[in-house]
């Protein structure tokens, strides 16, 4: 299968990197544009509300978190092409993809956890579930999420890549 014995050869990571630098850009700014117009009207027993993303401090976290992980994001895509040419590069790199990795998580844990609570209520805080009365608006908060989750797993793969990448070099 070719001369290199099985070895990936630094062009090829750097193809590996860029797709999925890209793929992770992607859902993160997919999760954020979902969330974003994420928002619903809806009427129980004659009284009128709106359910929308910003009444959430853990949506609007999402939000920002997608939009710094994109930043970021492309910020670490440019620097891989740099490292690839010169190895004292690398660890930052793995650095870079360890914050955007961790802020992924964090940012997709609160927002999963509201969305919880949205879908189901609390019933020892007495708050009610809402998903019932606007299904629009979970349907797309879910979506979001999902995501958000597929984001995280990109970033958490291209953080394992850089990781085994420093450690080599």
């Amino acid at each position: 299968m070719g001369g290199n014995g099985g070895k990936r050869t630094p062009s090829m990571n750097l193809a590996v990197q860029v797709s999925l630098r890209l793929l992770a850009i992607g859902t993160a700014l997919a999760s954020m544009g979902l969330m974003i117009t994420n928002h619903e009207v809806a009427s129980v027993y004659g009284i009128s509300f709106e359910a929308k993303y910003s009444d959430s401090s853990a949506f609007r976290y999402l939000v920002y978190a997608d939009i710094a992980i994109s930043a970021l994001t492309l910020f670490t895509l440019a620097w891989a092409c740099l490292a690839v040419r010169k190895q004292g590069l690398v660890f930052v790199l793995f650095f870079f993809d360890l914050l955007a990795t961790l802020t992924a998580m964090s940012a997709f844990s609160a927002a999963t956890s509201e969305g919880y609570v949205g879908k189901y209520g609390n019933t020892h805080a007495g708050w009610l579930p809402i998903c019932g009365y606007v299904h629009s608006y979970c349907n797309r908060g879910s979506l979001s999420l999902a995501f958000s989750f597929a984001s995280f797993l990109l970033l958490f793969i291209l953080t394992v890549l850089s990781a085994s990448a420093a450690r080599h070099h």
